[in-house]
């Protein structure tokens, strides 16, 4: 599989409510801002939000998305090494997107038992390929049509009741990658008086909204950026540490204290990262010793480079034994706090994000 490099991956699961799926458990979760929906999947090794446009959602006594009252929204994560004939193998993200198609397609026309007319529209959104594919459910008398229940709210009893039968015409999917290893597809049913074409604009739609974080979400954070519409500053308990984050960061959770830790946007399925670890001034700390922590003097690191030096800045490029990853390393010091912030990359994802790194070092503020 070509781009499977993760630079940053925690393993820890938060403690919620869980959907059972296959022999591993999954955590997703959503909520609402305005007429918008976030849904969460903070399963371990999937770790990504989607944006959905609805009146409502919720979870029927399956455990199943049902949204606008009437649509039913899957959401399936299948490794590509289930899909591809040859796992093993290079290929392009294009292509096993494509092999997941055939291999959904195949399964429907075995439960159908008949050949499935189909269609599909690949798109890229920053360089991410996406793919947008259906099928024409086969023709049948009603009676046996596939079929959803459309529901009304009740108003007296607070419960949806049935108000009509709805056709299903169509089968959507939106499917995409997530870190190279796996295929992710939402699943929409389209029905009789519904435009095809604007159910596919609508996912069209969604796929704008795709982050993905590398690691475990930080609910917290991701509903106070929601809450205060993307104005949210990161501070520490001492209110010594100030970052404006950036809308595009993703905030993780961190499995340390005294730390920050979040992700940048994805570059060809691979998620560079970015930690703060701070300590506070005392006598026996000086920003000398603070920067003499690490366990391998900075300037014995390969192709190390010096960027600046200071008083109160220390900056340096360097790279992994292999010159797989590069990193910067930037020390800062402020009145009462030492901040160690590192950016890491791979070879062919540095330059994409270094300019938001920047962006990151100058919207710190230190007391």
């Amino acid at each position: 599989m070509r781009h499977l490099v993760l630079t940053l991956i925690m393993s820890s699961l938060l403690s919620a409510g869980v959907i059972a799926q296959s022999d591993n458990m999954v955590y997703r979760y959503y909520f609402k801002f305005d007429s918008t929906y976030v849904i969460v999947d903070d399963s371990k090794d999937n770790w990504f939000t989607i944006e959905i446009k609805a009146d409502t959602l919720f979870l029927n006594e399956d455990n199943r998305i049902v949204f606008d009252y009437k649509k039913l929204l899957q959401i399936n994560v299948i490794p590509f090494s289930e899909i591809l004939p040859n796992p093993d193998k290079p290929v392009f993200i294009s292509e096993a997107l494509k092999a997941y198609k055939k291999w959904e397609l195949d399964y429907q026309q075995k439960l159908y038992q008949t050949r499935l007319k189909s269609g599909e529209e690949f798109f890229y959104r920053d360089n991410k390929p996406f793919v947008i594919w259906w099928y024409t459910n086969p023709p049948e008398p009603k009676t046996n049509k596939s079929e959803n229940i459309e529901l009304d709210y009740d108003l007296e009893t607070g419960t949806y009741v049935d108000a009509k039968t709805l056709y299903v015409t169509h089968m959507l999917y939106l499917s995409f990658s997530i870190y190279g290893r796996k295929a992710v597809a939402l699943t929409i049913p389209v029905f009789e008086g519904e435009s095809l074409r604007e159910e596919i604009d609508k996912l069209k739609e969604v796929s704008n909204s795709l982050r993905v974080y590398g690691g475990r979400i930080d609910m917290d954070a991701l509903m106070d950026r929601r809450h205060f519409k993307d104005n949210y500053i990161f501070r520490d308990s001492l209110n010594l540490l100030e970052l404006d984050v950036p809308h595009w960061l993703n905030v993780l959770q961190s499995p340390f204290d005294n730390s920050f830790f979040a992700t940048f946007p994805e570059r060809y399925d691979i998620v560079n990262a970015m930690m703060i670890k701070w300590e506070y001034e005392s006598d026996s700390l000086s920003f000398n010793d603070f920067i003499n922590l690490a366990k391998v003097p900075h300037e014995k690191r390969p192709n190390y480079r010096l960027i600046e030096k200071s008083d109160s800045t220390l900056k340096y490029f360097h790279t992994s034994e292999n010159d797989w990853f590069h990193q910067q390393s930037v020390y800062l010091k402020g009145d009462s706090i030492y901040c160690h912030i590192v950016f890491t990359a791979t070879r062919n994802t540095y330059d994409y994000n270094i300019a938001r790194f920047e962006e990151i070092i100058r919207n710190i503020k230190l007391q």
